[in-house]
């Protein structure tokens, strides 16, 4: 027996498929210098933090490492690839993927996530990647951002291939764009931005400004006119519709699996949840296909989960909403169940506000920019806080944990100020956790417990004084 047998294994690929794909597994592994010490370490951390007895969370494990082997060997495969940075704009990687069917067979995605959800939570391996990246431009100490680091680090030491474009979304993250023009001039393949602002008036959140969407969606358009002229993929109105039909399978499992995780008590880890909430910004390859079937296994397990009563704390736990989790640590993703909250959300989740009547808008880059201001993230701090703070009102939730990177100055810069709407608005204590979601040499775990130790506790007490008929 092979000795990634039992990872592959524990992660549900079958005999056969472990058979048929071990040329691929044993080259994909060998690029990246894991042994088998390395499988075995991940054997164990698989168990110890995730939730194997669910076929679910295996099943999504399993989808995590064959994007792993699609982008680490996509080169050699003889695909055409095209990188898009995080966070994506909506389904643009979808699109391009539906558009390129009848074309050379592309790999599209967010390659830095992908490597997040496989060296990072399962095998525990990304430090040498981000030291990669930190001596070849994005030097430590500067706070720069670790995912960006992550990218560049994997590029140098030839773990991901040069891909024949990449796309930036440059005005939501000003570092992106800046790591792209270095990551161009080093390795030599064409960028496209889509540019636009976030500086919209604060207070004006669902209107927006015609002009800034006239401007992103020129910019989009542009993109769509240098897929074509590169690779000859048009994207049209029915490829951008094929594209949400995709997305749209994936996200009604999702849905149902959110429904489930709204129970009291919470029948599901947000360790394991995240390797789910992940796909949609990392993937357009082998986990839009499972995908939607692996996720209505585990919605399917969790339901069962919340008939039976079982949950991951104890019933009546004071219940949080998390801004973000961990991407590459799953022993920090535990910490806040760990000390005895129970996250039956994310926040990103919560319901959406109603949508204002849509202008006719008649190119697609417009209409897409467009739906990008009504999702309130891309078109203001104001914005993204209240898209964020829709919803809290109903969720039922006793705090929330706003957790933050450091180094990301798009979140860091909203983090106060939606502490102060989330307190003045909803009456909600909120924790500002900074961390880093992608380096786990940038924070401590030991005072990240115990700040949510304090949290929890003060959220218990509060909990114990309003059953007594106080409001304080």
């Amino acid at each position: 027996m092979a000795y990634y047998n039992e990872l592959l294994t524990l992660c549900a690929f079958d005999e056969a498929e472990i058979v048929s794909q071990r040329q691929r597994i044993e080259k994909t592994f060998k690029k990246l210098d894991l042994g088998p010490q390395d499988t075995e370490r991940a054997v164990a951390r698989v168990r110890e933090n995730f939730d194997i007895e669910l076929m679910g969370v295996r099943k999504v494990l399993g989808i995590w490492l064959k994007e792993l082997f699609d982008v680490v060997l996509a080169r050699e495969e003889g695909k055409k690839i095209i990188y898009f940075g995080y966070p994506p704009f909506q389904y643009t990687g979808l699109a391009i993927k539906a558009a390129a069917k009848s074309k050379k067979d592309f790999y599209i995605g967010c390659p830095e996530v992908v490597l997040c959800e496989t060296l990072g939570q399962i095998f525990d391996k990304i430090v040498p990647i981000l030291e990669a990246g930190e001596s070849t431009g994005l030097p430590p100490g500067h706070a720069l951002c670790s995912l960006l680091q992550i990218k560049l680090g994997a590029l140098e030491k030839g773990l991901i291939p040069v891909p024949d474009m990449g796309i930036a979304t440059s005005y939501f993250c000003d570092m992106g764009p800046k790591a792209d023009e270095l990551i161009q001039y080093k390795y030599g393949y064409p960028i496209e931005y889509a540019d636009g602002c976030l500086d919209s008036p604060w207070g004006t959140w669902p209107a927006y400004n015609r002009e800034t969407v006239m401007y992103l969606g020129a910019r989009i358009n542009k993109l769509f006119g240098a897929l074509n002229d590169m690779f000859g993929i048009e994207i049209n109105e029915d490829t951008w519709q094929q594209a949400s039909f995709v997305a749209g399978k994936l996200y009604m499992a999702i849905n149902e699996l959110n429904q489930h995780l709204t129970a009291d008590p919470v029948p599901l880890s947000i360790a394991d949840s995240q390797l789910v909430f992940n796909i949609p910004t990392g993937c357009t390859g082998v986990a839009m296909g499972e995908g939607p079937e692996a996720v209505e296994i585990l919605a399917g397990e969790v339901g069962r989960r919340v008939e039976k009563g079982i949950g991951v704390v104890a019933k009546g736990s004071p219940r949080v909403v998390t801004l973000l989790h961990n991407f590459i640590d799953p022993v920090v993703n535990r910490l806040i169940e760990d000390v005895g909250l129970a996250i039956p959300i994310n926040i990103l989740l919560l319901p959406p506000p109603k949508p204002i009547e849509p202008y006719p808008y008649l190119t697609l880059g417009e209409k897409r920019a467009e739906q990008a201001m009504f999702g309130g993230f891309f078109h203001s701090t104001y914005g993204w806080i209240k898209r964020s703070t829709t919803g809290l009102d109903v969720a039922g939730v006793d705090g929330v944990i706003w957790s933050y990177p450091f180094s990301c100055r798009p979140i860091v810069c909203t983090s106060k100020l939606a502490k102060l709407e989330i307190e003045k608005e909803f009456g909600l204590p909120t924790l500002l956790l900074e961390m880093d979601l992608y380096d786990s040499r940038n924070y401590s775990a030991a005072s990240l417990r115990t700040r949510l130790e304090a949290f929890a506790e003060m959220l218990r007490t509060k909990k114990a004084w309003a059953k007594k008929g106080y409001d304080k």
